[in-house]
């Protein structure tokens, strides 16, 4: 398990707060990243303020990201 420490909104309209969760390891098809930079767009914004009535709480913004691979688990495929 993996700690991740990030912002999030708990309410709609809320201001981002501290907000710690656990990730399951990776599965051979997944990489593990850690994040350096993340961007923050328009899109994460109407998800925050839940504009189109579907956000799940707490909602952790930024799905743009520059970081490292931590864990390989992808499995090489040959073509």
């Amino acid at each position: 398990m993996t700690q991740v420490k990030a912002w999030a909104a708990f309410e709609a309209g809320q201001e981002l707060k501290p907000f710690t969760y656990e990730l399951s390891a990776p599965e051979s098809e997944e990489v593990e990243i850690e994040v350096s930079n993340c961007g923050v767009c328009h899109t994460d914004l109407v998800f925050i303020d839940n504009e189109w009535g579907m956000t799940p709480y707490p909602f952790v913004p930024g799905h743009e990201i520059v970081g490292r691979i931590t864990c390989p688990c992808l499995l090489m495929i040959e073509t």
